[in-house]
């Protein structure tokens, strides 16, 4: 398994607090990972330290380039697929619109109508396709928001809490693209407060508590026993 991301030292300071010890990580092709923690363990601090200027002593490697130079985070940038907390979405925009303007910010050809309709009919809007986005509900809203971050196919896949809203067929529906990216040798991380939805395509589950990485569990081994050990640990922080 080829490494895609690799961190070395990357940690994260607001001021003085330390939100994010120093991590030394590495992430292959193929999987999922899910980062997991209390309220205030480090967890959004953790994207934050990816997304900007890497700090005195921190290394990033992407598929084998080291990421210190501007053209080199470019590069980097244009590689990821982001969904926060906000779906990111142009309200005034319909679903269609959205999704032919966020593609054009990754290639000079237009979207086709092919992909676009492909696209929305799985995600379950393609009845929506012509409306606008503050038209749909929280849950579509972030169905839409997970098309778009996947339409220029990133190498990382990068996401806030995205169960947030989503139903049942919601959360079949990332499942189903986490899967997919998993099988097509790509590597997704996942923020989230509950680890069940994930249970059959995460490939590693990491915890974090009061900024430090205190378990990294292969899925091979998470177990009950190993999901009670680390619940036990995170009562004890």
């Amino acid at each position: 398994m080829s490494s895609i991301l690799r961190l070395e030292s990357l940690y994260r300071n607001y001021g003085y607090r330390k939100a994010l010890m120093p991590l030394d990580l590495d992430f292959g092709e193929g999987q999922t990972i899910c980062i997991l923690g209390p309220n205030g363990a480090g967890k959004s601090s953790f994207f934050e330290a990816l997304l900007s200027p890497l700090p005195d002593g921190a290394r990033l490697h992407f598929r084998g380039e080291s990421i210190h130079s501007d053209d080199a985070r470019r590069r980097f940038f244009g590689s990821l697929g982001f969904v926060g907390h906000d779906p990111g979405l142009y309200l005034d925009l319909t679903c269609a619109e959205n999704l032919r303007c966020f593609y054009s910010h990754y290639s000079k050809e237009p979207l086709s109508d092919k992909r676009l309709n492909d696209d929305l009919e799985w995600a379950g809007l393609g009845h929506r396709k012509d409306d606008p986005a503050r038209a749909l509900s929280r849950g579509m809203k972030q169905r839409l928001g997970l098309i778009r971050s996947l339409l220029h196919d990133p190498d990382l896949w990068l996401l806030d809490e995205p169960i947030t809203g989503l139903d049942l067929g919601g959360q079949e529906l990332l499942i189903d693209m986490l899967k997919r990216r998993n099988q097509s040798g790509l590597l997704s991380i996942a923020i989230t407060h509950t680890d069940e939805p994930f249970l059959g395509v995460a490939s590693r589950y990491l915890y974090l508590r009061n900024g430090q990485l205190v378990a990294d569990i292969e899925s091979a081994h998470y177990s009950e026993t190993a999901r009670k050990k680390v619940r036990e640990i995170l009562r004890k922080g």
